[in-house]
């Protein structure tokens, strides 16, 4: 399944855009997810901005094996 990742402006719309997307025929799911703001968060941005880059074509993926092999 396929996921949507949504980062509003501020804390404020958190409430309606919860509620606006929960009331979609098409939303199976809404999940409020609350990152710490340290290493990990970063690492999660930096991750889905390199797919983001693959996707577009921007940056070529590797293949599993040279990410098993990679030093």
């Amino acid at each position: 399944m396929d996921a949507i990742i949504i980062t509003p402006k501020n804390k404020n719309s958190i409430p309606f855009l919860k509620h606006l997307l929960t009331n979609l025929n098409d939303v199976e799911k809404v999940e409020v997810v609350n990152l710490p703001n340290n290493k990990t968060e970063e690492s999660l941005k930096t991750g889905l901005q390199d797919l983001k880059d693959i996707i577009s074509g921007k940056v070529k993926g590797k293949s599993l094996k040279q990410l098993l092999n990679d030093d």
